[in-house]
């Protein structure tokens, strides 16, 4: 046994005490180079009970400043920390103070930590809550001449919110950020985002949607003898077979105009027999806008 041991420890000697001869005297170098110095921020997380969040602001990350060889630095500063977990999740709303110190960064013998920024942070501890409140549209700029705005909607109307219980209860209503509507000649639909003024407070689920519809306040031109299509399973009979649609459009559109998107429909599918007078739903390309159907209603008989 010691035979085999021996073997393995003299078999190339002199190249084992050369490369350990290289190994010092580099470490010496390294030890012995200019020292230099440099910030690493490490990642911040708290970690609470399901139903306690921070109420106040905390930093994401902490700084510490190091003196060190130059190589050893670079090293640490290119490396992925994993973040300073600060476990409160035994912990009631309270206040709490957390200090930080030089072992919560991992560094090599010869690196010294200089300093910490912070070296302590007050967290404090509140109940979470959630509450509904209304959405407050806000529209920037103006539809073009001949357009208006005929109605805005939020989709949802209320909005849900959680976060901190005393920063929920002081909400009173949400306002979406400006929605920009210059230039716009039909309805459209948008994404919005929300201002909250309120730190660690979000939505909670989906963000709204906001309808915006845009309807022209005069018309330019005149389309006549519109069809008139009725939607159902029964026999139909339209009194007025065609309908006039006024419009509000440019003229280079209404000149390429495609005649055969150009039709109003009367949608009475799943009604019984009978006489129906109803408003039509007239279908146009998407930059020609409705002013006015006429008749607006017409008459028709299912058997």
């Amino acid at each position: 046994m010691w035979d085999r041991t021996a073997d393995v420890l003299f078999h190339n000697l002199g190249t084992k005490l050369i490369s350990a001869v290289i190994a010092i005297v580099l470490w010496v170098i390294v030890l012995g180079s200019r020292s230099v110095e440099v910030t690493k921020e490490v990642p911040l997380e708290i970690i609470t009970a399901s139903d306690v969040v921070t109420a106040n602001e905390v930093p994401e990350k902490i700084a510490f400043r190091l003196s060190g060889p130059k190589a050893f630095l670079r090293a640490i500063v290119d490396r992925r920390e994993e973040p300073i977990r600060v476990n409160l999740a035994g912990s009631k709303p309270n206040l709490v103070t957390y200090r930080f110190f030089s072992d919560n960064i991992r560094v090599p013998p010869g690196v010294k930590v200089l300093s910490i920024t912070p070296t302590a942070i007050l967290i404090k501890l509140e109940y979470l809550k959630k509450r509904e409140v209304p959405l407050r549209v806000e529209l920037r700029g103006l539809p073009p001449e001949g357009y208006r705005i005929a109605a805005t909607e939020a989709q949802p109307a209320m909005v849900r919110l959680k976060g901190p219980e005393s920063k929920v209860e002081g909400i009173s209503e949400v306002a979406t950020v400006p929605i920009d509507i210059t230039g716009l000649t039909e309805t459209k639909v948008f994404d919005a985002n929300l201002q909250i003024d309120k730190s660690n407070v979000v939505v909670d689920g989906a963000l709204p949607k906001v309808r915006v519809q845009i309807e022209p306040v005069s018309a330019n031109f005149r389309i006549r003898n519109v069809d008139v299509r009725v939607l159902t399973n029964l026999k139909a009979t339209v009194e007025e077979k065609t309908v006039t649609v006024l419009v509000r459009a440019e003229p280079a559109d209404l000149k390429s105009l495609d005649r055969s998107q150009v039709f109003a429909v009367v949608d009475l599918r799943g009604k019984s027999k009978g006489k129906y007078k109803e408003t039509p739903r007239v279908n146009l390309p998407a930059r020609v806008g409705l002013v006015k159907v006429i008749p607006d209603k017409v008459s028709v008989d299912l058997n």
